[in-house]
C-alpha cells in the first residue's frame, strides 16, 4: 500500500523516471550485474529534482482570510509515506548507496 498526500506521489514517478532508463542504460554498456550501478546514479539525480519540487510545492504561501481579510499564511502538505517530499531527497541518496553497493562484485 503506498500512501502519499498532495504530489507526494511524485517522489515514486521521479525516482522511477531517473532510475529505470539509467539501470537499463549501465545494463547494457557495461553488462547486466552493473544495473544497479545505474540505478542508484539515477537514484542520486532524482533526489536532486525531488528536492527543488519539494521545496517549491511546500513553501507557505501568504494569503489573505476570505472574510475578515487578515493576513493568513497557508501551508501545503505534499508528502510520501508521511514524509515531506523535500526529505526524500536525503532519502533517496541512501537507496542509491545500497543499489551501488549491491551491484559491485563480490570479494569471494
Amino acid at each position: 500500500m503506498i500512501i502519499w498526500k498532495g504530489r507526494g506521489i511524485l517522489v515514486l514517478l521521479i525516482g522511477a523516471l531517473f532510475a529505470v532508463p539509467l539501470g537499463f542504460g549501465a545494463a547494457s554498456l557495461l553488462g547486466t550485474e552493473s544495473a544497479g550501478f545505474g540505478v542508484g546514479l539515477g537514484l542520486a539525480l532524482a533526489s536532486v529534482a525531488v528536492f527543488l519540487l519539494g521545496q517549491k510545492w511546500n513553501a507557505p504561501v501568504q494569503g489573505f482570510h476570505p472574510g475578515t481579510g487578515q493576513p493568513v499564511l497557508y501551508r501545503n502538505s505534499h508528502t510520501f509515506f508521511f514524509v515531506p517530499m523535500q526529505y526524500w531527497a536525503f532519502i533517496l541518496p541512501v537507496i542509491a548507496v545500497a543499489a551501488i553497493i549491491s551491484s559491485l562484485p563480490t570479494l569471494a
